[in-house]
């Protein structure tokens, strides 16, 4: 089994009962499929950071229990047709002391500075492909630095291209 966190936000008209019979119900959802629940915690009313469904408020719930990844398909189907459930997430959560939140701090710090380095030529500096299969200098294997001589064009001439002139 696995250690997992769901928080879900219920509408505000929501009183403390309604609040402890939802995560009863949700609950009993969980342990009825033969995980175990370690914590409801009821934060209660708090202002949304933004209007979900014309509500400015909602009632706060957090679960975290220990389940199947089949009991979270369930638990969230019923979270998705509850309509006094406004929003709902579930994470899983990693165990302390298996090193594995150190790697994937690193990961996402990496992966951080790799968007970052994007709009400004790619990550560490590199210039990204340009349209059209075009190529500069750079792309042609040179440094672009101040020691190397500017690279010349080869030019095709013709001679019946003289901007007019008849020969």
């Amino acid at each position: 089994m696995r250690a997992y966190e769901c928080i879900y936000i219920i509408h505000p008209g929501a009183d403390g009962s309604e609040l402890e019979k939802s995560a009863a119900k949700f609950s009993e959802l969980i342990t009825g499929q033969g995980g175990t629940v370690r914590k409801a915690d009821l934060w209660g009313k708090r202002q949304l950071a933004y209007p979900i469904q014309k509500f400015t408020d909602g009632s706060y719930v957090l679960l975290r229990f220990d389940a199947e990844p089949a009991t979270i398909a369930e638990l969230e189907f019923r979270l998705r047709v509850d309509d006094r459930v406004l929003r709902y997430m579930t994470c899983y959560e990693v165990p302390e002391g298996t090193g594995k939140s150190d790697e994937l701090m690193q990961l996402t710090e990496r992966k951080e500075r790799d968007r970052r380095g994007r709009g400004r030529g790619g990550p560490r500096g590199r210039s990204a492909p340009r349209p059209g299969g075009m190529r500069g200098p750079r792309d042609e294997g040179g440094h672009g630095g101040d020691d190397e001589a500017p690279r010349a064009v080869a030019r095709s001439t013709d001679d019946d291209n003289d901007e007019g002139e008849d020969d």
